[in-house]
């Protein structure tokens, strides 16, 4: 099926190549209109509390509306981020409000988008899904959640919807976000754990940028070069690396020999205590083996990082604590991501960051449930409503592939979708439903997956925005943003209530699952007409799987650590039973700079105005990046006559892209750094579709090659 992207909606006498030229004026005017309607209106203003979800720290808010305008919003001081709020939530009244909102249920026919009414699009849906199902199968069916979903209770309705359709394939954005790092813990001490930053003395940022990512938290980490060190490991000197005790710009891909690196000087020097190693750990003679190669010169060779700061930044870890760490998606963005971070979890092991005179240990699931039906604590263990739909028949998605990444999350690996469609594998894949999901932009291969829209037998987007997926979507559905729906993250659920009223005809995504389940035959299984009232039943343990999981086999008597062995483990078991090296074995990218591509490629680091692909419709954050950057190296761009402003074309081995140059010395040398997330500038067009991690399957974003040169 040819699925050219959409520039007309039949309705009104102009195209959607007009509509969205119109949108920040519109939204502009929109939003000065209701601040004037507002001051002129009597009715009366109520203030509502809830919660920002447009990122993960999920500050508390007020919002204040006028009948059913939203007209401020402001931090709410006792909530746990104690009134804080960027510019992101400032920006919320700009997205309810926003001009280039969806505002109506859409339907392709031909190049056309028509506006229908709910049931026409629902029928639509649910008709294209039973033939999808009579011809491939329940399992022919993916659903694609993206950012906003993240630690979102629906997304335990979305397995629900799948599995009374009788498919196994629910992907959410762990696919390429955060699962890399909570496995590479889990598989090295039993369980994903978080560093105390408040007493931490020796803070290491490496591959992470909280001061974009987790602004509520700026102040505590950026003390630490005050009050103690601060040690950013990252190719790019971030705002907090500029006030840090060390900037250390790595090579990309190069973070596992200097962890490999720092734990030889550890072990070398004796900073560690050899009684709890021996008593608490399985392997470390084996790791001494393995780090013995890596030499401070070797070491340098490799990173780029000078001998001199290989051996400080061991001491300060080791000597210096308590020590935390904050290992970010600059780790897990590579080949070697897992691997990666289990040398890293291997290191905090060594210093002392589980002996017990350190922080206090912070884990999934307290120390008396650690084998608990032979079921380790780092396996998610779901429940759900009573009556449970019944077990599926075909594997998820990646399950053959990747096995310990759906043992560990309970989902498909979305980053094998163009394969499934394209080439079949493992099964056919051939309806799609993303929710708040622009997969063609933020996923791996996005030629590969624009061919794959186009094969699909069904595509359909739910989301408040009309983005670059929908537009090459068979029906578009309008979404409430989190602002029109009840606060999901409220203690108990009990007085929850949304900040502003559904704007348009949107509908929160819940009610879309429900009525679509109904219009398939599967209301049975969403009898509730809330998820509050759904959250409330009786829940039971499903989609266990107990032929999946490991057993232990113990070798103390009262294990410490939830793993197989019941130690720490520098050589994984679960890691050896699956074919894969037991120690944290490093290897380098296979890509390699070359006369043609001699520069490494990194994209993906959020810029401090968007979230990936979120904002670019709000005015006052797109004013803040009106395009798509690319960050050079002084010593690189000069001999290409290139400075900040100049427009430069980016080619990779896979395609190329355009984007204005921005020309420091804060960037590692060989580097050339892009932030994702941008439609017309994408820079996954220049990442490798089938490069990513053996372990977890995620996408290789930050260890390609390019050249750069003027336009």
């Amino acid at each position: 099926m040819t699925r050219p992207p959409i520039n007309t909606v039949v309705r009104k006498k102009f195209t959607r190549r007009d509509l969205m030229k119109a949108a920040p004026i519109g939204a502009a005017l929109a939003g000065t209109g209701a601040l004037v309607a507002g001051s002129l209106s009597t009715e009366a203003v109520a203030s509502t509390k809830g919660t920002c979800r447009f990122c993960l720290m999920h500050c508390g808010i007020i919002g204040h509306t006028r009948g059913d305008r939203l007209e401020k919003v402001e931090g709410d001081l006792t909530s746990r981020t104690k009134g804080f709020l960027c510019e992101h939530g400032f920006a919320l009244r700009e997205m309810v409000h926003s001009g280039a909102r969806l505002k109506h249920p859409m339907v392709r026919k031909g190049d056309e988008f028509h506006e229908v009414s709910w049931d026409e699009a629902l029928t639509e849906i649910a008709t294209r899904l039973q033939a999808v199902k009579a011809k491939h199968g329940p399992e022919a069916l993916l659903l694609q959640t993206g950012w906003p979903m993240v630690r979102h209770p629906l997304v335990n309705w979305l397995h629900r919807f799948a599995r009374a359709f009788g498919s196994p394939n629910v992907s959410t954005v762990a696919s390429l976000c955060e699962a890399s790092l909570r496995m590479g813990q889990a598989l090295t001490v039993g369980s994903k754990y978080s560093s105390d930053i408040r007493r931490a003395k020796t803070m290491v940022l490496w591959g992470s940028n909280p001061g974009v990512t987790a602004p509520p938290f700026l102040h505590v980490v950026a003390k630490k070069a005050d009050g103690g060190n601060l040690i950013v490991i990252d190719p790019v000197k971030t705002g907090l690396a500029r006030e840090a005790t060390m900037w250390v710009p790595v090579r990309p891909g190069t973070d596992g020999a200097l962890a490999l690196g720092l734990i030889r000087v550890v072990l070398e020097n004796g900073w560690f205590d050899r009684a709890f190693m021996e008593a608490n750990t399985l392997g470390l003679e084996d790791l001494r083996a393995l780090a013995s190669t890596y030499t401070l010169p070797e070491v340098e060779r490799l990173t780029g990082v000078p001998a001199l700061d290989v051996e400080r930044i061991a001491r300060l870890m080791a000597q210096e604590g308590p020590t935390g760490v904050w290992a970010g998606l600059g780790v897990e963005h590579h080949e070697n991501g897992v691997q990666t971070l289990r040398a890293i979890s291997s290191l905090e092991v060594l210093i002392g960051r589980f002996d017990g005179t350190q922080e206090p240990r912070s884990v999934l699931t307290p120390p008396g449930a650690r084998f608990k039906d032979e079921m380790l604590p780092a396996f998610y263990d779901l429940v759900t409503p009573e009556p449970v739909p019944p077990p599926v028949k075909a594997r998820a998605l990646g399950r053959d592939a990747y096995p310990l990444y759906e043992m560990f999350n309970r989902e498909a690996q979305g980053q094998l979708l163009a394969d499934a469609v394209l080439r079949d594998t493992p099964y056919p894949i051939r309806a799609v439903m993303l929710l708040a999901s622009n997969a063609l932009v933020t996923s791996q291969g996005t030629q590969r997956l624009e061919e794959a829209a186009e094969k699909l037998d069904l595509l359909v987007t739910i989301d408040p925005f009309f983005t670059e997926s929908a537009r090459r979507s068979d029906v578009v559905l309008p979404a409430t943003t989190f602002a029109e729906s009840p606060d999901v993250d409220d203690a108990d659920n009990v007085a929850a209530q949304s900040l502003v009223a559904p704007q348009h005809e949107a509908w929160p995504d819940w009610k879309v699952l429900v009525e679509l389940s109904k219009k398939l035959g599967l209301g049975e299984y969403f009898p509730w007409a809330s998820m509050h009232e759904a959250s409330k039943q009786k829940h039971v343990r499903w989609m266990h799987d107990p032929q999946q999981q490991p057993k232990p086999s113990l070798t103390v008597e009262q294990p410490k650590f939830a793993t197989l062995s019941g130690r720490a483990e520098f050589k994984s078991q679960l890691l050896e039973r699956e074919g894969h090296p037991g120690l944290p074995v490093w290897t380098p990218p296979t890509e390699v700079p070359t006369p043609e591509f001699p520069l490494r490629l990194v994209t993906g680091p959020r810029p401090r105005a968007y979230i990936n692909s979120q904002f670019h419709d709000v005015p006052s954050v797109n004013a803040r990046m009106r395009t798509a950057e690319v960050i050079l190296h002084t010593d690189v761009a000069r001999p290409l006559g290139i400075s900040s402003g100049t427009r430069v074309k980016v080619t990779s081995p896979y395609g190329s892209i355009q984007l204005t140059a921005v020309v420091t010395n804060d960037v590692q040398r060989e580097c050339a750094v892009m932030a994702a997330g941008f439609a017309d500038a994408n820079p996954n067009r220049l990442i490798s579709p089938d490069k990513r991690d053996p372990i977890s399957g995620f996408p290789a974003f930050r260890s390609g090659l390019c050249r750069v040169e003027k336009v």
